[in-house]
Formats: structure tokens, sequence, C-alpha cells
């Protein structure tokens, strides 16, 4: 199955992508065009027209003509030889779609009463809009252009079980209510827009209404929906999430969420009084995911914000479930070019009591709310490493809420062991060596203890990893720091079980939220709370 999916993802002349090269601390780069050799289709469709004159779904581009999109689609789910790519050689006229200033081809598709726009893909289909010639290299040169008022869904992926490796590609989404539904496994979602004007520089909305966003998902994946790859694509706008992953063994990579095609967010509101207002970048919203071994990784989350009431919570980045599932290296709050833009919900959100999920190495950057909260009664064996935490302004205490947010939110609803373990105890900072102990009344043998360096402002934070060290078995630990803490500096701690019931009743892998900061001379600052 992989094997068929990479030949037909990779026969393409001439692909010119931008990927994201999340190098640390640096700039998303731009990949060089790259021509792919030995490309094999048993079955070539080109699209020759822009225009969509009607929504039959039986016609072909061998029946009639000119060879639409919607023609060679049906066309291709008749192909005796498989696999079958789509590509595309409209002319540059304005008749099929082209605008000049743009260099693009719009296809703006045919109101349908149909509850999608085009038939279902079935199996071994790669729809390429990179294959047009000409046009522009800075975005897709193909833009699908929803009908109406944007409530139609647009390609499903996989008709029925089995109909896998399907490849959509190059291609920009505009006035829609999901993109695309993915149904099936092992399909590739890659350099595609979602929401996007034609410029790449700002959402376009359905009904020209902010509150409408720019549709609402970008990417829906079913439960069943396993081994499917979404990488390198732009999100911006959408008012439901930018991705619904569900299914197993799925891989969201590379993408952008929230910004320009450029990876910025230039219009950015930076007084603080116009933060997350009406007023500021609507970005859209973040991801979901749910079921199970599900990969988050490299990805991009920057100025996500909805149109939504004053007493609503903003959309979190990742809202995250199920089981076994990674979430790693993300930037969330930073934009492509590294500059700090904030979101304006909760970075990381642990919901309905996950189990054995890895957050790890990611940078959370002004979020509004918590940067990681963890939640739920059956919330079990989640290990949190090395994520970097930074935040200029308290931490809120929402109206009502048991709790205030802060870089690690432990809540209410999780189990009372939980809740009451405490995380590892410093006890002596002596140049570059620390040392400590467990936490008060916390017995912690042979736990992974990390160190992270944060400051004396009030605002819990962590800024740097210094130290990841394993304590002994009685929950002694001893860590070098690479450079003595400076003035104003100070180590916060957490502590990751090792074994079965440290934390009553609770699995091996199982990290406490944050320890109180520990400086010099054993002074200890607690944070600050205040209402907003």
């Amino acid at each position: 199955m992989m094997q068929k999916l990479k030949r037909g993802s990779d026969g393409i002349l001439g692909l010119l992508v931008m990927v994201a090269v999340l190098c640390a601390g640096g700039e998303v780069q731009p990949a060089q065009a790259t021509p792919v050799q030995n490309a094999i289709f048993a079955t070539t469709i080109t699209v020759n027209s822009g225009t969509d004159p009607d929504d039959s779904q039986s016609k072909t581009c061998l029946t009639d003509t000119p060879c639409t999109l919607r023609r060679a689609i049906v066309q291709a789910r008749l192909a005796a030889s498989r696999p079958v790519l789509i590509n595309f050689n409209i002319p540059a006229e304005a008749a099929h779609g082209y605008d000049a200033a743009q260099q693009l081809w719009r296809i703006q598709v045919y109101n349908t009463t149909q509850t999608s726009i085009f038939r279902r893909l079935n199996g071994d289909i790669t729809i390429d809009g990179s294959t047009q010639p000409g046009g522009r290299i800075t975005g897709p040169k193909i833009v699908i252009v929803g009908p109406g008022t944007g409530m139609k869904d647009g390609f499903i992926v996989g008709d029925v079980a089995g109909n896998d490796n399907i490849v959509i590609r190059g291609l920009g989404f505009q006035n829609l209510r999901t993109s695309i539904y993915v149904n099936t496994d092992h399909n590739l979602i890659e350099n595609n827009w979602f929401g996007l004007n034609d410029a790449g520089t700002a959402p376009l909305l359905r009904d020209a209404n902010p509150q409408n966003g720019s549709g609402s998902d970008g990417v829906a994946l079913t439960t069943g929906a396993d081994y499917n790859e979404i990488k390198n694509n732009y999100f911006l706008g959408l008012n439901g999430v930018a991705a619904a992953i569900r299914g197993t063994h799925n891989t969201f990579s590379g993408n952008f969420i929230g910004t320009r095609s450029d990876g910025r967010v230039t219009e950015k509101k930076t007084d603080p009084s116009l933060i997350c207002t009406p007023e500021d970048w609507l970005g859209g919203s973040g991801i979901s995911v749910a079921d199970s071994d599900n990969t988050i990784e490299d990805n991009v989350f920057a100025g996500i914000r909805i149109q939504i009431s004053q007493w609503s919570l903003q959309a979190d980045s990742i809202r995250v479930s199920g089981q076994r599932q990674t979430i790693r290296n993300n930037r969330i709050g930073r934009d492509g070019h590294n500059a700090a833009i904030g979101v304006c919900g909760r970075g990381v959100y642990l919901s309905d009591g996950p189990k054995t999920l890895t957050i790890q190495g990611n940078q959370i950057v002004e979020a509004e709310l918590s940067a990681i909260s963890l939640n739920g009664a059956l919330y079990d064996a989640n290990t949190l490493r090395s994520n970097v935490i930074l935040k200029t302004r308290t931490w809120p205490h929402l109206e009502g809420a048991a709790r205030p947010e802060s870089a690690i939110q432990v809540n209410p609803s999780l189990p009372n062991p939980f809740e009451a373990f405490r995380p590892a105890r410093v006890t002596q900072i002596s140049g570059v060596t620390i040392q400590g102990t467990a936490g008060a009344n916390s017995p912690c043998p042979n736990c992974v203890i990390e160190l992270f360096r944060d400051d004396t402002d009030n605002i819990t934070e962590t800024l740097a990893s210094l130290a990841v060290v394993t304590a002994n078995a009685q929950g002694n630990w001893s860590a070098t720091l690479a450079t003595p803490l400076a003035e104003g500096q100070g180590l916060r701690t957490t502590s990751t079980t090792a074994q079965y019931n440290t934390i009553p009743n609770m699995s091996a892998g199982t990290t406490t939220g944050l320890s109180e900061l520990y400086v010099a001379g054993y002074k200890v600052y607690l944070p600050l709370t205040l209402k907003h």
C-alpha cells in the first residue's frame, strides 16, 4: 500500500512547495523545485478546462468535452488501470477561470444540490494542481471555489473501505464547509491552501462575514481512517478546526495554522488592549486529535483566533484526547519567521482523561490561556518533557474557574492523588551543582526529574530545559547545569514516575505539574495570580 502511494505522490515534474523546516530558533525556508523521475501512472487524465457547466455524476472526459475536473473525477472512478493521475493543462484565458494578475486558475464549482461538490474519490487517484503549466510558483495554481455561501463540502477521500492511496496536492480551497473528508487509509494531503485568499495574505471569509470564518474544517479524518499523512499545508480563518485527526497512525506535520502563506502574521496587533479582540488577526482555529497513535509534529500555530462571543473561550491550538498520541516539536505562538505572535486560547489542551500521551519539545509562546492544560478523571501515564513556555503577561484567572490558567494547568477534574502529588524539591543550589529530593509527602523512587529555568517575575514559565536526571530509590537526585543561574533566575521541576502506584493508582510515565520556583539561598517565589 505504502509503495503504491509513494510512486503516485513522487511522480510529478516541476513541483515547488513551501516545506516547513523548523530549525531551532530559525525561519522556515522554502524548498527548491526538484524534478522527480520515473513517475508511474497506469492512467492519466488531463483537465483542459476551468469551467464546471453542470453537476452530472456520469459524464466523463471520454463522453463529453471539455475535460473538467468534475468529469475527470468521474472518469477516474471508472478507470480499470490504476494508479490514476488527474493533471491539469487549462488555457490561460479568463473564460477558463484564469486570473492574469494572480497567475492562477479558479474553478468556480457548479451550485450542486449534493452535499459535496464532486463525486467521492475511490482508490489510487492522484489530483495534482502543481502539474498545471505556467502560472505562479508562490502558491497553488488551481483554486477550487465552492458555490453559494460556502456550505458545501469539498473532496471526499475514499468511497468505501479499501479506497486507499489517494493524493491531493497543490490546490487551493475556498468557500467550502469541510474542504477534504478522509475515510480510508494511506492517503496523502500535501502543499495545499485551506481558507486563504488568492494572494495568500488573509483569510477569504465565507459570505464576507468574520463569524462564518473561511470555512468550518480544512481536513477531517473519520474514525477508522489510518496511516494518512497531512503535511506542508496552510490553514487560515477556519472556525471549526483546521484539521480533525481521528483514526490511528496518522501524521500531521510541517503545516502552518493561522499564518499567511509566507509563514508570517504581520497584521497581528501589538497593543495589549487589542490582542485577541475583534480588531486582532483572524487566524482561525487549531486542530483536534482523537482515537490513538497519531503524531502531530513540526507544525506552526500562530495568531489562532476566531470571531466568537466575548464570553466564549477561544479555540485551543491543539486539543488532544485518546491514547498514545505524540505531540512534539511544534511551535505554538511563534510564526514561521520566529516572531512571538501568541495564540488566543490554550496551547495544548489534554481533554477527557487521555492516557499515555507524549508532549515533548514544543515551544508555547504567549498563549492567552494555559500553555498546557491537564484534565480528566481517567488521566494517566502522560509524559511531558522539554516543553518551553514563555509568557509576558500574567496568567489570567477566568471568572468562575476553580484554578487560574498557568504554564501547566492542573485542573480539579484530575484524579485526587495526582492533584496532591508534589514534584521534586530542590534542596541546594551551588554554582552549577543542583541537589534535590522528592516533593513533600510525595515519595518518588527512580523518578525522572526535569529542571527548568524561570525568572522571578511572578509569571510561571519554563524558559529553558536545563537538565533531565533520574532519582535514586530514595527519591534523591543531583544535576549539573551548563552554567550557573544568573541574578533573578531560579529553577522549577517536574517529576515523571518510573513505576505503577508512585502516584496512587496511576501508571509509570505520569508527569506532574510544575514546582514552585527555587532560587539560590532557598528563597521561594510563588506565582502571583490576578483576576482578569
